[in-house]
């Protein structure tokens, strides 16, 4: 991807990766905020320069980050809250929204926009034990999660429901954007501390 494609223009923070996690654009905002020149910031991989991790101390800035996959596979990522390190070895937190652009075919950037946030990080499954019921999942939503809890694949799950693989990721991301989580293990975990499975 031709790294002069930076001049998206946002005041927040704003910086998006390959689907190498290789940083291709780093906006002014993001310069001021991490303390990382644009040149240092390009082509470095975003877990060597970011570090990036959540309330649980999940990396997110990692070779194989969930959210980028997310991202590539045209899910849809919702905003959630990370710590990154800036240029002076502290670190920010910062709410973030990410955006898969495509700007050509093979050219595909995840677009991430950092929103500084100084609210405490409290593990996002303390928030649904204070505001979500068994009722928030659907039926069919709730025996997915109970096959991803006894560990069987989409595709048998696709099978054993008699419905497209498409239909059962569709489900997975639904139950996640409920319980406020990005990986299936986390859902999985909050499913059985609400006791829902």
């Amino acid at each position: 991807m031709d790294t002069q494609a930076n001049h998206y223009i946002t005041g927040d923070p704003a910086f998006a990766v390959d689907q190498h996690g290789a940083i291709v654009l780093w906006n002014e905002a993001a310069e001021q905020s991490f303390g990382v020149p644009e040149a240092k910031a390009l082509g470095k991989k975003c877990w060597d320069l970011l570090s990036g991790e959540d309330t649980y101390g999940n990396r997110y800035c990692c070779r194989h980050c969930p959210i980028r996959e997310m991202g590539f596979r045209h899910e849809p990522v919702h905003g959630f809250q990370s710590t990154f390190k800036t240029g002076s070895d502290t670190t920010e937190q910062f709410s973030v929204s990410c955006v898969t652009v495509y700007d050509e075919p093979g050219s595909e950037m995840l677009l991430h926009i950092c929103h500084p946030d100084n609210r405490p990080m409290t593990p996002k499954n303390t928030q649904v034990i204070a505001s979500s019921h068994p009722s928030d999942l659907s039926e069919r939503e709730l025996e997915i999660l109970a096959l991803l809890a006894d560990k069987v694949r989409t595709k048998d799950i696709a099978t054993t429901l008699n419905i497209s693989i498409r239909t059962v990721r569709t489900h997975i991301q639904h139950v996640m954007y409920k319980l406020q989580v990005h990986k299936r293990n986390e859902a999985i975990k909050a499913g059985k501390r609400l006791k829902l499975i």
